[in-house]
């Protein structure tokens, strides 16, 4: 009897496409995960629940959500039969590509806008649809196929410039439709997710803004419906949930990569908001696998 072990194909790494059975492979259900890459999540049909950082969105038939890396995501549901594609790619990936316009403009402008969600026609999420099948064909099949790669680099950058041709302009416009304390709040919230494991006092966010935190926290109160203080701890919160999900990090490693001074301000900070601890709440993840 012949025990030879048939060796699958090694997909292509730089750019992956998961699908309804792969999402958890690049994914986390149910609990706040930080992603590993820059991903654009797809819906054809359907509906998908999620949480970034301190948001609560839906994503539904003909739309895509732009994920980014700084910030927290959590799965909430995915309603049945929704069918979906998150397409992943390396920072790298876009830096080398063959194609020469400005590849790292648009890698900006795609994660710097101020709508993550966006709602296209049938016709034109039909064209997003086929091109994402193409890379996946691609990616699964690239060691089989003569220049795979360079075929792949070009159906991603004809995707992403399609992406930038539609989210860019809506950006600048959705800006200009903000008044003072609508600006105010979100360059508030851009900076928290910016700086906020390094960061925690609010007088630096009112300082950086040039404002006093008086007006800072009046401003926000009104337009957030939370205090600054409420969400930078919010921000911490979900980050410490995600590193708490790693049972190979110690909560001294988890306390020092949140900048708190040791890891019993950690624990006093997680039980304060949490009414638990980063140990019980560890547990609680580990039986839920």
């Amino acid at each position: 009897m012949n025990d030879t072990t048939i060796e699958v194909p090694k997909q292509y790494e730089a750019l992956r496409i998961y699908n309804e059975d792969t999402i958890f492979e690049t994914a986390v259900s149910g609990r706040p995960y930080r992603p590993k890459r820059s991903s654009i999540l797809f819906v054809l049909q359907g509906r998908i629940r999620m949480k970034e950082q301190i948001h609560e969105m839906e994503i539904v038939s003909y739309s895509f959500l732009l994920i980014n890396t700084k910030y927290v995501y959590e799965i909430i549901e995915i309603e049945p039969h929704t069918e979906f594609r998150l397409m992943g790619y390396d920072r790298d990936f876009i830096e080398h590509s063959t194609f020469q316009l400005n590849k790292v403009k648009v890698y900006k402008d795609l994660k710097n806008q101020l709508k993550r969600i966006f709602t296209v026609s049938a016709p034109e999420f039909a064209v997003f649809w086929e091109n994402i099948k193409l890379l996946d064909h691609y990616t699964q099949h690239f060691q089989t196929t003569t220049y795979a790669e360079q075929i792949i680099q070009s159906y991603f950058n004809i995707l992403l410039y399609h992406l930038v041709g539609i989210v860019a302009p809506l950006h600048e416009e959705q800006l200009s439709q903000l008044n003072r304390q609508q600006k105010l709040t979100y360059n508030f919230v851009n900076l928290v997710s910016d700086h906020y494991l390094q960061e925690k006092s609010v007088q630096f966010y009112a300082d950086a803004l040039s404002i006093s935190i008086r007006y800072l926290s009046a401003v926000v109160k009104e337009i957030a419906q939370r205090t600054p203080n409420q969400i930078i701890s919010e921000f911490i919160v979900n980050e410490a949930k995600a590193q708490l999900n790693d049972s190979s990090i110690s909560l001294k490693e988890i306390a020092t990569k949140l900048h708190f001074s040791d890891q019993y301000a950690f624990t006093h900070f997680f039980k304060k908001h949490l009414e638990m601890s980063p140990t019980q709440y560890r547990s609680l993840v580990n039986k839920a696998k």
